[in-house]
């Protein structure tokens, strides 16, 4: 995953025409080992030293850098979809988990004057452990049942306070419409979503990942949360090891 927080850390800093490339060669990341950086720069009717630059831009050291961390993410999507056993889940999940992310998300709980939780659905139930595991310690945390309370709490948020967002998909409406309306008031945002590039996950400072598996039952959502349980209990022991130790 650090390819992705590579792209989430230094994207803002592209050009327009960058960012057309990047669109291009993410939307081709099936073929993107076979890929020359003549022919990407030929496509776009450019030259080659612009997409060593754009690659340089986002943290790789150039073109085959990128290509390289581009195919292992690619590779590890691939290996998800084949996983089913819960130990799989969890082995991948702790490989997709930045060690950086969890120590500033740790201080922002720690520091944060409020937190709200952000689910619905099957979602809710890691949420509510970890709120009321919070609760337990002291921290201002709630969780809601009604997305338009969820909504309207989300509006009364600062600057000083934490907003976290789960959601298996990173798709789901009224979590998004919180999480939007929470970055809007200035609080710092987390995301806990399954392993994609979802629209969820752009849009808060910091994303937690886990691996899923993808069961619905007569098109109802019927996935487990184990891997956002893992994640969620993995936060809230290193808090405790931080913080209450």
């Amino acid at each position: 995953m650090y390819f992705y927080d590579r792209l989430k850390e230094n994207q803002h800093l592209l050009n327009e025409t960058e960012q057309m490339i990047l669109d291009y060669l993410l939307e081709h990341s099936a073929k993107i080992k076979d890929l020359t950086v003549r022919e990407v720069a030929k496509a776009h009717y450019t030259a080659p030293n612009t997409i060593i630059r754009l690659c340089q831009k986002l943290g790789f050291k150039g073109f085959t850098d990128f290509k390289e961390g581009l195919y292992a993410a690619e590779q590890t999507k691939k290996d998800w979809v084949e996983i089913t056993s819960l130990d799989e889940q969890i082995v991948k999940t702790k490989q997709l988990v930045n060690p950086k992310i969890i120590d500033q998300v740790i201080d922002c709980i720690h520091h944060a004057e409020k937190i709200l939780f952000f689910a619905v659905g099957l979602s809710r139930f890691p949420a509510q452990e970890l709120d009321a595991r919070l609760q337990l310690i002291g921290k201002n945390s709630h969780i809601f049942v009604d997305p338009h309370v969820m909504k309207h709490n989300a509006s009364l948020l600062s600057n000083k306070d934490l907003a976290i967002a789960i959601s298996n998909s990173g798709t789901t409406d009224n979590v998004l419409a919180a999480t939007t309306i929470a970055n809007v008031a200035g609080a710092k945002t987390l995301s806990i979503t399954g392993f994609s590039t979802n629209p969820l996950a752009k849009q808060t400072h910091y994303q937690l990942y886990g691996f899923t598996s993808n069961i619905r039952v007569s098109g109802i959502d019927a996935a487990d949360r184990f891997s956002i349980h893992y994640l969620i209990n993995l936060l809230f022991n290193e808090y405790l090891r931080k913080y209450h130790t």
